[in-house]
C-alpha cells in the first residue's frame, strides 16, 4: 500500500513537473518565434522602396527601387511601419505575457497591411497553390506592361498541406534570383522576379514538389508605347526652368521621366501622388493613347495641365511654358522659408530654383541621439549660395514639452542642440525601423529627460546665446503641445513665431492674437519643416519687403522687424494711413486711421478680413472668380492697437500633408495712442492658465540633474507668469469696478 502511494506520488509529481517543462517551453518557443516568412520576404522585396532615413538628396536617398505611386506607395509604407512596430517587439524589454500579447496583436496588423498592399499592388502576379494531390498556378493581376519595360512580376506561394514542401523551378521569360523555396505546412512565400525584355511578355512554368509538378505558359499583353520629349520654359525671360512634373496615363498611373534626379512623394499617408523635378528638358516613356502633364514652381507661378496624345512608335515634343500670375521681386517682395531639413547644399539649391525660393534656411537637427546637417554649418552663408537663391545652415533647438525654436543667423551652433527625451540615443528618422516601442500602438516622445539628457536649460537660456550672436529666434511651431513659448517671449526673448508650419491654424492664430493682445510685438514667420520628400520647399513661405538689393542680413531683419506676411499661395497687402507692415503709427488723441487692405490670388478664396486687437472690423467677400478682394475704410481708434488683415479660401487638393487651407496674414501695423500698451486683460488670464501645466511639469515630471538646474527653471517660470497675472489683474480690477457700479 505505501510501496503503491510512493508510486503515484512520483507518477504525480513527474506529471506536474512534465507539464511544468512542457508550459515553459511552448512560453519560450512563443516568445522567441520568428516573424512568419511571408511578412519577411515581403519585407525583403520592398524595404528599399522606403528607406528610414532620407538625408542629402532626400528623394534618392528615400529608395524609390519601384516608383510605387498611389494607394500601393501607401499601402506599402503602412505594411513597413507595421513590420518594423513587430520587429521592434522583439528586442524591447517586456515581461513574458505582454511580449506574447503585443507580439500576436502585431502580427495580425502586418498580416492585414500585406494582404491590403498586395491587392493594389499593379503589377503581373502569380500565385502557387501545393495541396496534397496537385500544384495549381494562377494570374491573378493585367496591368499595362510597356514593351521594353523592366516589370517586376511577384511570385506567391501557398503551401496548404501539414507538412513541409521543397518547391523547384524552371521559368522561361522571367528572371528570378533563386531556382527553389521551402514552405512549412500551412505558410505562404513570397518572391520578386522580372519580366525578360525579349520574351515579348511569354512567360513558361515548370513547377515540382515531390512527385507533383505543372507546366503552364502565359502570354502578358504587352502595350505599344512612344516617347515624350518635354521642355519647360520660363516664358518670361524665355530660358529653359527647372520645376516640378507628373505624367499620367489616361488611367492615371504614374511614369518618371529618365535619369529622374529629384522628386516628391506628396501624400504618403493617404494616396501618395509622385512628381519629377526636371532641369528644362526630360524624356520619358508613355503607353499609346491620351496622357496627362501637370507642371508646377513655386507659388507665383500658374500651373499648367495639358492632355494629350502619343501613338505608338511615336517621339514627341511638347514646349510647357510658364507664365506668372504675379511677379513679387518686382514689387521689393523676397520669399523665404524659415525650416527646412536634411538637404545637401546642392540638393537646397536646386529645390529652391524649381521652387522659385530665394531664401532657405536648413536647420540643423538633433533627433533620438542622430544630429543631421551639422557638417554642412558655416556660420556664414553657403558658399553654393548664388545672386538669387540664399542657403544658410542654421539650427532647430529642441525639448519635447518645452518646445522647438528655430535659431536664424548663427555664428556659432547651440550646443547640445536639443534637451530631455529628444536627445536619447535611439535611431531612426521617418520610418518607424528600430525605435524602442513605448506603448501598445507605437512610440510616443518621451515628456522629460533622464540621467545625461536632462530638461535644462529652458529654451530661454538657448534663446539668451542666441541672440548674443546676433542671431534671431523664431518660435518653430505655435501649439498647445509646445508650453514654454508664453514664458520666453513675455521676457522679449522670441524674436518671430511661426504660425503654419506643422500647426493647427485656429490654434495657432489663437496664441498669436493672444500674445499680441498683451503688448508682445511677435511677427509671424512660415515655413514647411521639410524634412522628407513629402512636400516642396516653401509650400508655405514668408515674404519680406526690402526695397533694397537682397541680401540674407537684410532679409533677417526685414523678418525680426515684421516687414513681412505669410502665405501658402495668396498675396495680401496692409497699410494704415499710408505706413506699411511692421511700423508703428504715433497718435496723441483719439481719431479715424484710413484702412487699405488687398488680397489676390491664382486659387479661389472666400473672404478678406481686418482685424483689430484680434477682432474682426471689415470683411469683404472674394471678386473676379475668387481671385481678388479689397477694404478701404476709415476707422476709429479709441486705444493702442495692432491692426492686421487675413484671406482665407477651401482646402486645395494639391496642398501637403501639414498644408492648412488657402491662406495669408499680414503682420501687424501698431498704433499707439499717447504711449499707452497694447493690454487685453483678457489675454493675461489666458496665459496664466494656460501655464499651469508648464509650472506643473516643471515641478513634478522634469528630470534635472541636481536641485539648481530645477530652481533656475522655476524661478524663470515664475517670472513669466507674474508678467501675465500682472495683466490678468487689470481684468479683475475692471470686474470689480463694474460690480460696484
Amino acid at each position: 500500500m505505501n510501496l503503491g502511494r510512493v508510486w503515484i506520488q512520483l507518477i504525480l509529481v513527474i506529471i506536474i513537473g512534465f507539464t511544468y517543462l512542457i508550459g515553459i517551453n511552448s512560453r519560450s518557443l512563443t516568445i522567441n518565434r520568428p516573424i512568419s516568412a511571408d511578412l519577411s520576404d515581403f519585407y525583403e522585396i520592398f524595404k528599399d522602396e522606403i528607406l528610414t532615413a532620407p538625408i542629402g538628396n532626400v528623394y534618392q536617398s528615400l529608395g524609390n527601387k519601384f516608383h510605387l505611386d498611389g494607394i500601393a506607395y501607401t499601402n506599402v509604407l503602412n505594411f513597413l511601419n507595421a513590420y518594423d512596430l513587430l520587429r521592434g517587439t522583439y528586442t524591447v524589454k517586456l515581461d513574458i505575457n505582454t511580449r506574447n500579447s503585443w507580439i500576436s496583436e502585431r502580427s495580425e496588423k502586418t498580416h492585414q497591411a500585406l494582404k491590403e498592399s498586395i491587392k493594389v499592388l499593379n503589377w503581373p502576379r502569380f500565385k502557387v497553390n501545393i495541396s496534397n494531390n496537385s500544384i495549381d498556378l494562377t494570374e491573378s493581376c493585367k496591368p499595362i506592361i510597356l514593351e521594353e519595360s523592366n516589370q517586376p512580376v511577384l511570385l506567391q506561394f501557398e503551401n496548404r498541406t501539414a507538412s513541409s514542401k521543397n518547391i523547384k523551378w524552371k521559368i522561361s521569360g522571367l528572371d528570378v534570383k533563386s531556382k527553389k523555396i521551402g514552405l512549412p505546412a500551412n505558410s505562404k512565400r513570397y518572391m520578386l522576379g522580372y519580366l525578360d525584355s525579349t520574351s515579348k511578355g511569354q512567360i513558361k512554368f515548370s513547377i515540382w514538389s515531390q512527385n507533383l509538378n505543372i507546366q503552364r505558359t502565359f502570354n502578358l499583353p504587352l502595350t505599344k508605347s512612344g516617347i515624350l520629349k518635354g521642355i519647360v520654359v520660363d516664358n518670361g525671360v524665355k530660358n529653359q526652368a527647372l520645376a516640378r512634373v507628373r505624367i499620367t496615363d489616361s488611367l492615371g498611373n504614374y511614369y518618371f521621366p529618365k535619369n529622374e534626379r529629384y522628386g516628391l512623394i506628396t501624400r504618403p499617408s493617404q494616396k501618395a501622388q509622385r512628381w519629377s523635378y526636371v532641369e528644362g528638358q526630360f524624356t520619358v516613356r508613355l503607353p499609346s493613347g491620351m496622357a496627362k502633364i501637370s507642371v508646377r514652381r513655386g507659388l507665383e507661378y500658374i500651373p499648367i495641365n495639358l492632355e494629350f496624345q502619343i501613338l505608338p512608335g511615336e517621339t514627341i515634343q511638347k514646349f510647357l511654358r510658364l507664365k506668372r500670375w504675379i511677379n513679387m521681386e518686382d514689387k521689393g517682395w523676397f520669399s523665404g522659408d524659415t525650416h527646412l531639413h536634411l538637404l545637401d547644399p546642392t540638393s537646397a539649391l536646386f529645390e529652391m530654383r524649381a521652387e522659385n525660393l530665394r531664401v532657405g534656411n536648413v536647420l540643423v537637427m538633433k533627433h533620438m541621439g542622430v544630429t543631421y546637417s551639422k557638417e554642412y554649418f558655416q556660420g556664414k552663408l553657403d558658399p553654393i549660395s548664388d545672386e538669387r537663391h540664399l542657403i544658410y545652415y542654421n539650427e532647430e533647438y529642441r525639448n519635447q514639452p518645452l518646445g522647438h525654436i528655430g535659431l536664424l543667423n548663427l555664428k556659432q551652433l547651440v550646443e547640445p542642440i536639443s534637451t530631455g527625451g529628444l536627445a536619447i540615443p535611439r535611431t531612426t528618422f521617418r520610418r518607424h525601423s528600430y525605435r524602442e516601442p513605448r506603448h501598445r500602438n507605437g512610440w510616443a516622445l518621451p515628456l522629460h529627460g533622464e540621467p545625461g539628457w536632462p530638461d535644462s536649460p529652458l529654451l530661454l537660456e538657448v534663446m539668451k546665446r542666441t541672440h548674443r550672436q546676433k542671431g534671431l529666434v523664431n518660435w518653430a511651431h505655435l501649439r498647445a503641445s509646445q508650453w514654454e513659448f508664453p514664458i520666453d517671449a513675455a521676457l522679449g526673448e522670441i524674436d518671430t513665431v511661426d504660425i503654419l508650419t506643422h500647426t493647427r491654424l485656429p490654434q495657432a492664430l489663437e496664441f498669436w492674437y493672444h500674445l499680441l493682445n498683451c503688448g508682445i510685438r511677435l511677427p509671424a514667420t512660415a515655413g514647411t519643416d521639410r524634412e522628407s520628400p513629402s512636400e516642396p520647399v516653401g509650400h508655405q513661405r514668408v515674404y519680406v519687403y526690402i526695397p533694397e538689393n537682397l541680401t540674407y542680413l537684410n532679409w533677417i531683419e526685414g523678418l525680426r522687424k515684421g516687414n513681412s506676411f505669410v502665405t501658402n499661395g495668396p498675396v495680401i497687402s496692409l497699410e494704415v494711413d499710408g505706413l506699411e507692415l511692421g511700423e508703428e503709427l504715433r497718435l496723441s488723441k483719439q481719431r479715424n486711421v484710413r484702412i487699405q487692405a488687398q488680397a489676390k490670388s491664382h486659387l479661389p478664396f472666400q473672404r478678406l478680413e481686418v482685424l483689430i486687437n484680434g477682432k474682426v472690423v471689415s470683411a469683404a467677400n472674394s471678386t473676379d472668380s475668387g481671385t481678388q478682394a479689397e477694404l478701404v475704410f476709415d476707422q476709429p481708434i479709441n486705444q493702442s492697437s495692432w491692426i492686421a488683415a487675413r484671406c482665407m479660401g477651401n482646402p486645395q487638393e494639391e496642398f501637403f500633408d501639414w498644408s492648412h487651407p488657402l491662406f495669408a496674414h499680414t503682420n501687424p501695423i501698431y498704433v499707439n495712442l499717447n504711449g499707452q500698451s497694447i493690454i487685453q486683460p483678457e489675454s493675461g488670464c489666458y496665459w496664466l492658465s494656460f501655464l499651469n501645466q508648464l509650472d506643473h511639469w516643471a515641478k513634478e515630471e522634469a528630470y534635472y540633474a541636481d536641485d539648481f538646474q530645477k530652481e533656475t527653471a522655476l524661478a524663470s517660470i515664475r517670472q513669466g507668469m507674474n508678467f501675465y497675472r500682472k495683466i490678468c489683474k487689470n481684468l479683475k480690477s475692471k470686474n470689480s469696478l463694474l460690480e460696484r457700479k
